[in-house]
């Protein structure tokens, strides 16, 4: 699945984890910084998955579950 189509994803995929991380290093509130933590975390293992590594996907959504 190399192509135009996986660029795309991962260029949009990389683009929504900086504006997650700017997110929470901007708030103020508590309860909206550890949701965007754990939404990034769920980025950050939609992107493992993408780059063929599942098994660092499922360690990375569960601590990052853990985390939040």
């Amino acid at each position: 699945m190399m192509g135009l189509e996986t660029d795309i994803i991962n260029v949009f995929i990389l683009t929504m984890l900086v504006v997650t991380a700017v997110g929470v290093m901007w708030l103020r509130d508590l309860l909206a910084a550890v949701m965007l933590t754990g939404f990034y975390s769920l980025l950050s293992a939609c992107w493992m998955v993408i780059l063929d590594a599942p098994d660092v996907a499922y360690t990375e959504a569960a601590v990052g579950a853990g985390v939040s």
